[in-house]
């Protein structure tokens, strides 16, 4: 079995190294990366891991057109051989429980499979981005809110972003015809049926540091989406939104964990639970 990721990365130098090592150690064959103009030093790093021949990354100046990228890479991994082909954001590890992924993948005669995140939380004192930011992110919330309640939810100031339930994403076969939707939570042009899997789990960490929350209100320009629902971009935006109201402290605040362990969701603390799930496996990993 030949098992391809693809990738779509911009101004990820603090993770980018961690992630694509980890997911060569977990069993992929080879990833193909997109890097979207970034100015942060991630092309260097990519420079670097390039040297292996399972890592091959390419430049891209336009606009960030996910989807796009991701049809067009996944239907080159086709193309190569590959018989899986899995998204991979620089902020989610694919992780299989009490397994591989490729095990996982070997036992399933579905030619999709539909797999939850499972987010953790920084700690409220990580303000800077550095690599070894992975090793504090050891706390997630007991249950996540439900999709459709968040939007009121988040609005009124009862939940925060990192309470929230994510949308699943698909690893699936290769096909010609595949096509990916923005994000990878759904894909056009593979026949047969797509089953939801608890073997597999995206360990995600969506907000690393103060600096990272700033930088991607900072570039929220550059994705689709007004914020107003749970659309493409809407939670760019809404950091964005929150950046020209100076209270980006404040959403910190609610998406980070104190010395306590607990979310400060707008002056109401939320209770977290601590699990090292993705210290563990990301530590071998880190310089």
């Amino acid at each position: 079995m030949r098992l391809y990721g693809v990738s779509m990365v911009r101004n990820e130098a603090d993770i980018v190294r961690a992630n694509v090592l980890y997911h060569l150690a977990a069993g992929f064959d080879r990833l193909l990366i997109v890097d979207n103009a970034s100015t942060d030093g991630t092309r260097r790093m990519l420079r670097k891991l390039g040297r292996d021949p399972r890592v091959r990354w390419t430049r891209d100046r336009g606009s960030f057109r996910q989807g796009e990228v991701f049809t067009e890479l996944a239907r080159q991994a086709f193309a190569e051989g590959a018989d899986w082909v899995a998204p991979v954001d620089a902020d989610d590890f694919w992780y299989a429980r009490g397994s591989s992924i490729k095990e996982v993948l070997a036992d399933s005669g579905a030619s999709a499979l539909r797999v939850r995140h499972l987010d953790f939380i920084q700690r409220r004192e990580q303000r800077e981005s550095s690599p070894d930011e992975l090793l504090t992110m050891t706390r997630r919330v007991p249950e996540p809110v439900d999709r459709a309640l968040a939007p009121d939810l988040l609005a009124a100031g009862k939940v925060s972003y990192i309470e929230m339930a994510r949308l699943h994403k698909l690893v699936s076969r290769a096909s010609e015809a595949m096509k990916m939707v923005k994000g990878a939570h759904s894909l056009d042009g593979v026949e047969g049926p797509v089953v939801e899997t608890g073997d597999l789990v995206l360990l995600h960490t969506p907000l690393r540091s103060l600096a990272h929350l700033e930088e991607r209100a900072a570039s929220a320009d550059r994705r689709s989406g007004t914020g107003a629902s749970l659309g493409p971009g809407w939670h760019a935006r809404r950091w964005q939104k929150l950046r020209e109201e100076g209270v980006l402290e404040e959403e910190w605040a609610a998406n980070s964990y104190g010395e306590d362990g607990r979310l400060d969701v707008y002056g109401i603390p939320h209770e977290t639970v601590f699990d090292p799930t993705l210290r563990d496996a990301v530590a071998p990993f880190l310089e």
